[in-house]
């Protein structure tokens, strides 16, 4: 099971909530682990409500015709899965309601929710939707008596808590992110184009069992600036990578550098001072940190190991989303840690005359220690003689 049912009841008894409603596959997964490729990627709304009140059965809520649809890995736990009607009128099956066949089905995902909260005994009480919008249209249904609370941010903010089944899928994400970061940077090695390694990185990664989702490659030349990913590169060029890949839906964020030929030494001085700045500022993320402050910890760290000229880094919380923590309004705001929590922070550093550098390692909190979940070996990757050779 994915979900940490203990951090939920405990928020859920924080903000006064007798249940959860989730209605994006991100948090339907999670609290129920229904993943059927129809309700992830054909728009059909399936939904999952959890109770507060451990006797009372959690439910998945999904259209008719997903109900009995393959499930990812080993289904929900739920055991309770209901049917509404994909299109008003039509019942089991797709079967015309013509036929008295399920007169009965929720005509939509709002009477569907309805009527389980009400089957439930829990249409006058006070209710986390994820999305406030069809808490309303349930309200509508069920009276004012049903007190609506929006809840994507509670959402990410239980999420924030990793159980162990979540880390064992953010490890093998990690994984197969940095193989096809690897496979990316040996093209880049063998004379290819930052645009043909991009090419080569969504490849690697979906052959490795990952689903690639984002890489930022950018090429650079010292004193020219930023490069055309199809710019034919010259040693002392500088290719950065951020690259993450999904496995069964949980992300990884890794990020690197490269540089064309043997660096020169203030490439390495300075790339290293992030690289070692960013070790020696390990032990400042504990629970209970603020983000904020921490940032300015790796920042300083990163200036007196050698880069000066260091301005800020920004960091993350990492899981279903590539920012796991709750960010309201959209914002990327600061936020404490807690134990059991996997982070990662940004290391972007520009100097003109010099190169252009990004680092960013994968941590995962727990018990007072960190650890980090890529390859710790976070060397600059000299491209040379056709290969990648860590420098440093």
């Amino acid at each position: 099971m994915l979900l940490n049912r203990d951090r939920a009841d405990e928020l859920m008894d924080r903000e006064g909530v007798a249940a959860l409603v989730a209605s994006t596959p991100v948090n339907t997964y999670y609290l129920s682990s229904w993943a059927t490729d129809a309700s992830w990627g054909f728009g059909d709304l399936a939904m999952a409500i959890l109770p507060r009140d451990h006797a009372l059965e959690a439910a998945v809520l999904t259209v008719e015709v997903d109900a009995g649809q393959p499930q990812q890995r080993d289904g929900t736990w739920m055991r309770i899965v209901r049917g509404y009607a994909r299109k008003p009128g039509i019942g089991a099956g797709g079967v015309s309601t013509d036929l008295n066949i399920r007169l009965d089905l929720p005509q939509n995902h709002q009477e569907a929710v309805a009527a389980y909260l009400k089957e439930l005994g829990l249409d006058r009480s006070r209710i986390a939707f994820e999305d406030r919008g069809l808490g309303l249209d349930v309200q509508a249904i069920l009276g004012d008596q049903l007190e609506v609370v929006g809840a994507r941010d509670l959402f990410r903010d239980i999420r924030m808590v990793k159980t162990l089944r979540e880390m064992a899928l953010i490890r093998a994400a990690s994984r197969k992110t940095e193989l096809a970061l690897q496979v990316a940077a040996e093209a880049i090695a063998a004379g290819a184009t930052a645009a043909e390694a991009e090419r080569v990185f969504w490849s690697a990664a979906a052959l490795a069992g990952g689903r690639p989702v984002f890489l930022l490659i950018t090429p650079y030349r010292p004193a020219e600036g930023r490069l055309p990913k199809t710019a034919s590169l010259q040693p002392g060029d500088m290719v950065t990578f951020d690259a993450t890949a999904e496995f069964d839906h949980y992300t990884s964020d890794i990020g690197r550098t490269a540089v064309i030929g043997e660096p020169n030494a203030e490439q390495l001085r300075r790339y290293n001072a992030t690289r070692l700045g960013w070790r020696a500022a390990l032990p400042a993320f504990q629970p209970g940190a603020f983000s904020g402050d921490v940032e300015k910890v790796v920042a300083q760290a990163i200036r007196d190991a050698g880069n000066p000229d260091f301005k800020g880094c920004g960091i993350h919380s990492v899981g279903l989303e590539h920012t796991d923590h709750p960010h309201p309004g959209g914002g990327l705001h600061a936020f404490h840690f807690v134990d059991r929590m996997v982070l990662s922070c940004d290391l972007p550093w520009i100097g003109p005359g010099i190169g252009k550098f990004h680092f960013e390692d994968i941590i995962y909190l727990a018990d007072g220690t960190v650890e980090i979940l890529n390859d710790a070996d976070g060397r600059l990757m000299a491209c040379i003689d056709g290969r990648t050779v860590r420098v440093g």
